[in-house]
């Protein structure tokens, strides 16, 4: 019942508005372009035509129109044309459908002709005009717009029109005139001023945009943005004087104005016054007006540049401790504040303003993961533990946690629970086969010192599958199938990867030669094992001694002694080392 009651409403409202538009209609005795009056055939047809039947087919075409159906609504306004080719009406119906459809061609056609039949009709003058604009027809959309202006000058729309047209037809100029007899009407316009400065603009007279926006400051003094308009075209004339008295000026107005101080510094910068471009800086950043992501964004700029300038450095950590005072409940100071620490070594200070950025928002794991990274740095272990099962749980599928805990176990020798946690850790890491290399890695070093050499060899070697360059596993692996003296061809081949891919490294090359040397090549063995010691290699007790191994097998005996002393000194914990030396004999 409720429906059909709608439904019947929905046809009054409909016969109500039919009802109303067929009191303006009226009918002109003109010949219509398909039918002439004078033609006496048609005079006669037109005398036999039912009024009524003629408004019953208007009245239905309105009543399509309204509920959407065009082509029913044209074909009885098409109709009411062959009845009555007199009447406007359902011309300016049919062009208003046509248009309405994207059909300008047809739009046209009706809408000229009604125009013709109702040349004073400016709702008919006006859908022309309008269909000649978007036809792509400039100056019979100028004409027609005009023709209106002239039965009403201060229409806004049709002024704007226009101007529109103008600057289709590439009359900008025009166009400009036309936005100046239209603030006669409407009176200051901030959007008239800003049309003819970006007029100006796209025609290269920079001076009259900056005349007109002087002319809009001059109407509204304390308008800022006719202040800032006008301060940023001095800056693009390249007149940064009075670009900088036009900003502190607004500065006058509002003295929390941060896009005043963003561009004050830039400004200051440029004259290389970077006092005061700090000054500006600082105020910008204490600015709650200004956005914290714009504050992160600048600091982010200066990262880089504050390796080298200590100068700039300090004021990044004076801007970091206004960021924080500004925004105190955001945890993004704390994060880059954490972040130059850390890059600047000061792991003490990063690991406390990430862990305030943690408490702040801990929803962001590479808060976590960072903090996770730096008390690994610290070698604070019993901490790292607590804190990765924490993030564990707060963050059950990262792999991160489960690969710096296993680490952490590594290094506290509890091997079998960083195997657990390693295995765990892997099974999370989604496309990502260098990060998942690392994992095997460092089961192949927990494997073996575990002694578990079957499962440390297979998982040295799956690390190896997923990323082949990783030198560490390739020097590590090499290293411990040296020492077993097994698979060396294999060791040799991994080694000779290594050293080409880090050059110039003494512990690879230490464990190339010792390669060599478990392979019976002492002359290649020598070969990398001075390598080793010009490249810092003579430090190293091992390495040392490792030197005079292979000067002994070489029948170098004296000078495998001196090495060996050194390597005495140097602080070995070999086990055969005394009785080399006190037998000048090798023993291994």
């Amino acid at each position: 019942m409720a429906l059909a009651v709608q439904e019947q409403t929905n046809f009054m409202r409909i016969n109500f508005i039919i009802a109303i538009l067929s009191l303006s209609l009226s009918s002109y005795a003109q010949d219509h372009p398909f039918y002439s009056i004078n033609d006496p055939k048609i005079k006669e047809n037109l005398n036999k035509v039912d009024p009524k039947e003629y408004q019953n087919a208007f009245f239905n075409g309105l009543r399509f129109k309204i509920v959407g159906d065009t082509d029913k609504a044209l074909e009885k306004f098409s109709d009411c044309i062959r009845m009555n080719g007199q009447e406007a009406a359902p011309m300016y119906e049919s062009a208003i459908l046509y248009f309405n459809i994207g059909q300008l061609d047809q739009a046209l056609f009706f809408i000229e002709n009604a125009c013709k039949l109702e040349p004073k009709n400016k709702w008919y003058q006006e859908l022309m005009a309008t269909i000649f604009l978007e036809n792509g027809q400039y100056n019979k959309a100028i004409s027609s717009f005009k023709k209106l202006l002239e039965i009403e000058p201060s229409n806004k729309d049709w002024n704007i029109e226009l101007a529109s047209a103008y600057l289709l037809n590439n009359q900008p100029r025009s166009a400009i005139k036309v936005y100046d007899n239209l603030q006669k009407y409407i009176g200051l316009n901030a959007m008239l001023f800003q049309q003819k400065k970006q007029i100006y603009l796209e025609i290269g007279d920079r001076q009259a945009a900056i005349e007109e926006v002087k002319s809009w400051v001059e109407a509204e003094p304390k308008n800022l943005e006719a202040i800032n308009e006008l301060s940023q075209l001095y800056l693009l004339s390249g007149k940064q004087a009075k670009a900088i008295q036009t900003l502190e000026k607004s500065l006058e107005i509002k003295n929390d104005n941060p896009s005043a101080f963003i561009m004050l510094s830039d400004l200051y910068r440029n004259k290389l016054n970077f006092d005061m471009s700090f000054y500006y800086t600082k105020k910008a950043f204490g600015s709650l007006n200004l956005g914290i992501d714009t504050k992160m964004r600048l600091l982010l700029t200066y990262y880089d540049s504050t390796d080298d300038d200590t100068l700039l450095l300090f004021r990044s950590y004076e801007l970091i401790e206004i960021l924080k005072q500004t925004h105190p409940n955001s945890a993004k100071p704390y994060t880059i504040a954490g972040d130059y620490y850390y890059r600047d070594d000061s792991l003490r200070l990063a690991k406390n303003n990430f862990t305030k950025a943690a408490e702040l928002d801990p929803s962001r794991f590479p808060i976590w993961q960072q903090l996770m990274i730096i008390s690994f740095d610290l070698k604070e272990y019993n901490d790292l533990i607590n804190l990765c099962k924490n993030v564990q749980e707060l963050f059950p599928s990262q792999p991160m946690s489960y690969y710096l805990l296993g680490l952490t176990y590594i290094q506290k020798k509890s091997y079998r629970l960083a195997i657990e946690e390693l295995n765990s850790g892997k099974l999370m890491v989604v496309e990502n086969p260098n990060f998942l290399a690392q994992f095997y890695a460092s089961l192949g070093d927990a494997y073996y010192a575990q002694d578990e050499i079957t499962k440390s060899d297979n998982a040295y070697e799956k690390s190896l599958e997923l990323f082949p360059e990783n030198t560490y596993v390739l020097n590590n692996y090499s290293y411990y199938l040296s020492l077993r003296k097994t698979k060396l061809q294999q060791a040799a081949q991994m080694m000779n990867l290594c050293v080409k891919l880090s050059p110039a490294q003494s512990s690879y090359e230490d464990t190339y030669a010792w390669v060599f040397y478990q392979l019976k090549d002492y002359n290649n063995a020598l070969l990398w094992i001075e390598k080793a010691i010009s490249n810092g290699g003579k430090g190293s007790a091992t390495i040392v001694e490792h030197y005079g191994d292979i000067l002994y097998r070489l029948s170098k005996t004296d000078a495998a002694l001196l090495q060996w002393q050194k390597a005495k000194e140097l602080g070995s914990k070999s086990k055969l080392l005394d009785k080399k030396i006190s037998e000048k004999k090798i023993y291994e």
